[in-house]
């Protein structure tokens, strides 16, 4: 069964519950018993449309570029079916269609600011919207709408009678204008996203559009999200547990989707033998709504087959999870500091003054945030110049450099350029990352700088770091020292040891950092190392003097006090480590976990279609040759749309296989 099917399905069952309906109102289903495809009118309908309703007697139009979109939503809290809607709007902008936006929630801002949201990221770009504001021009409509109707048709119609309250009147006002309503300048009727609650309004419609001169438009009638907790209910926000909002926090959605209804059979023995009924599973719908087409797919296949729901849950609750998280928060971009550029143009007027001979300054706040002495930091132009210190002071007749292959080219460069020997152990092929035992046996006596980074660099893991120390300094001579690149280090969800704690227990061990990375100063070249206060003396002493200029110096200093700039730049990386790797599982594609802001992936024969793409858009990336690992891509994870265009390339290309 295909997602069309099931949608049909659903679609079907609908229609059955709201035959009466149906009849009273004159709605007509899409979907018959033995139809597979949801068309009116020629255009293909969003799945959750399961009834249209045309007047005057005319069919079903074509649906123009150029029709309004009538959504209208109410409420205090977004919710799926907020959601639900937001999607099925998406769809039907797809032709460049417009939507006018009804709002009656109690908290206008925040209802509208998360549909919008949701509604650009089911749409895969922002959709033009305009949202209608109650004001003289509207409340003199609605008189002149009202006057059409009388009370009689209206008690009849809605069953009032003297315990209606007055508010009543205010809210069908409100409907009346959902849909007839177009401001002055565009295009009348179009078509409304409602349910089947909102069929009896239709009874009034033609006499209402009679009185104001206006153009009734066609109804879809769209399927309510499905109670968590009770078959054939829709959720409902005065039992929180049948429904999941969109501020719920992590754990209530994960609690939330593991005891939500599902379609089981009604043992494990006539689940397998029978698969399960996903048209009867609001933990589906949820997948279905929330997760890549792929997954919902997968996850059908699955309960067809007679995979219980318990594994199902299992499986998914993560997807779900983040799914909702995709579809409801605007993504956080990552960049230099805003503090950044005023304080360079303020620097910028004192260029014609020397800068600090030392930046003893900025030692001391790079100490400070780093919990170490400023006799423990050396800064210099970009941390590349700091490693070429100490690979000079290091040199030695014989001297060489021990290294994990594949790595960081530079290390290589700096040993040539200091004539010292570089000999490289292969990684571990297991975790893609440093092998201790390879790397023990080169360290001998001619070992003078023994270079691990942490994170890797190629892949982005991380090993047992204290461990791996401890086994080196057993074997390596007393005046070799390590480099421990920790470049990449401030985007590890779990930090290594503190700087002061590793600099204590390993004093012949230097750390080095930079501000290239998540404070995005990459073109100011600021580095630094962190050493015991005898080897960073060393180190400084190979400083010139007004080594750092005033303009890196300035930019430093403002990206350091702004930190939350610095954690909005490693949120939003996280961000997009989430996004891709979610898509990786789903395609079924290999990828290393990283504590980096990039990721290594497989990508097997689906790597020259994707990588073509990639070029054609202008997305850069690292081509895995580079390290002898054809089919291999290394990405940065800036944000997340930075990797769309990935994620984008590697949907549309569904042919490849992954290489592993």
């Amino acid at each position: 069964m295909a997602l069309a099917a099931w949608h049909a399905a659903c679609n079907r069952q609908t229609a059955a519950l709201e035959e009466d309906r149906s009849r009273q109102f004159g709605l007509r289903p899409v979907v018959g018993p033995d139809v597979g495809a949801q068309e009116t009118g020629g255009s293909v309908l969003p799945g959750e449309v399961w009834a249209t309703q045309a007047f005057g007697g005319s069919q079903p139009s074509p649906h123009g570029v150029t029709s309004p979109i009538r959504v209208g939503f109410a409420g205090r809290r977004l919710h799926l079916g907020h959601l639900g809607l937001a999607r099925t709007a998406a769809q039907m902008a797809d032709g460049g269609a417009h939507l006018l936006l009804f709002d009656a929630s109690v908290d206008s801002t925040s209802i509208v600011d998360g549909f919008r949201t949701a509604l650009c990221h089911y749409a895969g770009a922002s959709v033009p919207d305009h949202l209608i504001e109650y004001g003289p021009d509207l409340r003199r409509w609605q008189h002149r709408a009202l006057s059409g109707l009388r009370l009689d048709k209206m008690r009849r119609l809605y069953g009032w009678d003297s315990s209606t309250p007055a508010r009543a009147l205010t809210d069908l006002e409100a409907m009346i204008s959902f849909f007839l309503y177009t401001p002055q300048g565009m295009e009348e009727g179009g078509v409304a996203l409602v349910d089947a609650m909102q069929a009896p309004h239709s009874a009034l419609l033609p006499q209402a559009a009679r009185a104001v001169d206006a153009q009734v438009p066609e109804l879809l009638y769209r399927r309510l999200f499905p109670s968590l907790r009770r078959e054939g209910e829709r959720g409902s926000v005065r039992e929180p547990s049948s429904v999941v909002f969109v501020d719920d926090d992590e754990a209530t959605v994960q609690r939330k989707f593991l005891r939500s209804r599902t379609g089981g059979r009604a043992s494990v023995e006539e689940q397998r033998a029978l698969g399960g009924d996903a048209t009867r599973c609001s933990a589906f719908a949820m997948i279905e709504l929330l997760c890549p087409p792929e997954t919902a797919q997968r996850a059908l296949d699955g309960c067809l087959s007679g995979r219980t729901c318990g594994d199902c849950k299992a499986e998914h609750v993560t997807g779900v999870v983040c799914g909702l998280r995709a579809a409801t928060r605007t993504p956080l971009r990552s960049g230099t500091s805003l503090q950044v550029g005023p304080a360079v143009s303020r620097a910028a007027g004192g260029l014609h003054r020397p800068p600090p001979r030392d930046a003893t300054d900025l030692e001391t706040a790079i100490a400070e945030r780093s919990g170490v002495h400023p006799d423990q930091v050396v800064v210099g132009h970009g941390s590349t110049e700091v490693m070429d210190w100490l690979f000079h002071i290091q040199a030695r007749s014989g001297g060489k450099v021990v290294a994990t292959e594949p790595t960081f080219e530079l290390y290589q460069e700096l040993a040539e350029r200091h004539h010292l020997r570089y000999e490289t152990a292969a990684w571990d092929p297991r975790t893609l990352s440093h092998d201790a035992a390879a790397l023990v046996r080169l360290a001998d006596r001619d070992t003078a700088v023994c270079v691990i980074d942490v994170p890797h660099s190629v892949s982005g893991a991380v090993g047992q770091v204290t461990e791996l120390l401890d086994r080196l300094f057993e074997a390596l001579p007393d005046d070799a020292v390590v480099l421990l690149d920790l470049v990449y280090a401030d985007f590890m969800r779990t930090p290594i040891e503190p700087a002061s704690r590793l600099l204590s227990r390993y004093p012949r061990t230097v750390l080095f950092g930079s501000m290239s990375k998540a404070h995005c100063l990459l073109g100011a070249r600021v580095g630094y190392a962190l050493a015991a206060t005898p080897l960073a003396d060393r180190l400084r002493s190979q400083r010139l003097p007004y080594t750092m200029d005033s303009l890196a110096l300035a930019a430093a200093h403002s990206a350091l006090r702004d930190d939350e700039s610095h954690q909005r730049t490693v949120q939003a990386s996280h961000e997009a480590r989430a996004r891709l790797t979610a898509t990786l599982e789903d395609l079924g594609i290999a990828y290393v976990q990283t504590e980096a802001n990039f990721l290594l992936m497989n990508l097997g024969t689906r790597f020259a279609q994707v990588a073509r793409r990639l070029r054609d858009g202008g997305t850069p990336f690292r081509d895995g040759r580079r390290w002898a690992m054809p089919g291999w891509m290394q990405i940065h994870l800036i944000d997340v749309p930075f990797v769309e265009p990935l994620i984008e390339a590697l949907r549309q290309d569904r042919t490849g296989e992954n290489g592993i």
